[in-house]
């Protein structure tokens, strides 16, 4: 039996005894008309580069594939032999000379390259000129880079910024940023979860980007951020890579946006789609942790009389007084919203019993009805308030809405200007 054949079907000799050759070897299979590497021993990892499972056409130039491919088709008719390339061959730009033997039929390949000592050491010194080009290329990529872009070591200094880095955190050069520790400049988050996170990627783990951070310029101000991190090599050493985008301005524009969305634009104050969303996660919470909240439902009487009366200017002016009173009178965890028009819905939460949705509404109420004098004129409100409890009054949205409803129905036929707390007799 052929000593190739032979030893191809014990693949742990086989690889024992090319894992110690000073040659290169590979086994190279044909799947679906393609050829690729299966194997490489370590000298042809280390002359050619990991390549297993891999295709050949990676290998190469078009002219070499071409005489290895016709090689593997000379190797097929004479499968019991090691065929030599022709015209002494080349599978890289020093003329190393290869043989091929064909196994299993023409499927798999056995790749033999005799490696002569001044062979390998020239090809090792060509392949450090190619990566030496492209460490340039990749250098003059990121120092032209609109992105900023900072490798920091193992001990989280910066031992690398390009221009557009410098310019991101306010520096008049590299200097005052190179060995300064890079958490130092991430705001508003803990060194203790930026070290942890750096770490992850020093060891090679992957951190799911891109995150959106703030930063401290050196001048003090924050900027937004938009960060992807990885691991690199630098200088015979491992580092990580930062690049940051300034997303400042977008941001801005975000905010913008999303504060049109959930605010009133004339009261200031959240608007319908907002209390909804937060009355959506105050009823979460509390059916969760077992807590109550109630929620005040406002309508100002005589609000069509003040505008037909004295005008549409005066009539917003006056509403953004009465929340303004209305918001003087409660915690920073209560919410006032713009429900529509002159209506207004208020959600108290974390309260410890019932009675004091009833006490607050008393309160505000007399704020609320003290007389407002606007443009020469002395303008008096009528304000009702109805008032439903989670969960004594419901457990839903709906329920507590019109329930609450319900309640300042029943103020209003009291004689207004008063506060009603929903009770199942209203039914």
């Amino acid at each position: 039996m052929n000593p190739i054949h032979s030893i191809t079907n014990h693949p742990t000799f086989l690889k024992n005894i090319c894992n110690h050759l000073s040659d290169a070897v590979a086994i190279i299979q044909k799947k679906d008309r393609e050829f690729q590497f299966t194997y490489m021993n370590p000298t042809m990892r280390k002359v050619y580069g990991n390549l297993e499972g891999t295709p050949l056409n990676e290998w190469g130039c078009k002219g070499k594939l071409d005489q290895l491919k016709k090689t593997f088709i000379r190797a097929d008719k004479r499968p019991d032999k090691l065929v030599e390339g022709e015209n002494g061959s080349s599978v890289s730009p020093f003329g190393i000379a290869y043989g091929i033997q064909s196994i299993q039929q023409g499927m798999t390949y056995f790749l033999y390259i005799k490696m002569e000592a001044a062979q390998v050491i020239e090809l090792l010194k060509y392949k450090e000129q190619e990566l030496a080009e492209s460490e340039s290329r990749y250098q003059t990529l990121v120092e032209t880079s609109p992105d900023a872009v900072f490798l920091h070591d193992e001990e989280d200094r910066i031992i690398y910024v390009n221009q557009s880095g410098i310019q991101l955190l306010g520096a008049t050069g590299a200097n005052e940023l190179l060995g300064k520790d890079v958490k130092s400049f991430v705001y508003n988050e803990s060194n203790d979860d930026v070290r942890h996170r750096l770490e992850m990627l020093l060891s090679g783990g992957f951190v799911q980007g891109p995150l959106e951070r703030q930063f401290q310029r050196l001048d003090g101000s924050i900027i937004e951020v938009e960060v992807h991190g990885g691991l690199v090599k630098y200088q015979q050493g491992k580092a990580v890579q930062t690049i940051c985008r300034n997303i400042t301005d977008r941001k801005r524009q975000q905010n913008q946006l999303e504060y049109m969305a959930y605010y009133d634009q004339l009261t200031k104050v959240p608007n319908r789609r907002y209390f909804f969303k937060a009355l959506s996660d105050e009823l979460t919470w509390g059916k969760k942790h077992g807590t109550m909240f109630a929620l005040l439902f406002f309508d100002l009487d005589n609000f069509k009389q003040i505008n037909d009366r004295f005008g549409h200017q005066i009539g917003d002016e006056l509403l953004v007084i009465f929340t303004e009173r209305l918001g003087k009178g409660l915690r920073e965890t209560d919410l006032l919203s713009r429900f529509g028009g002159d209506e207004f819905i208020i959600l108290l939460s974390n309260l410890s019993n019932s009675d004091p949705p009833r006490q607050v509404a008393s309160r505000l109420l007399n704020r609320v009805l003290q007389p407002i004098h606007l443009q020469g004129y002395n303008i008096e409100m009528s304000v009702s308030i109805g008032v439903s409890i989670f969960p004594e009054h419901g457990i839903n949205q709906d329920e507590l809405l019109s329930r609450a409803d319900r309640a300042l129905y029943q103020a209003k036929k009291r004689g207004k200007s008063c506060v009603s707390v929903y009770s199942y007799e209203m039914i």
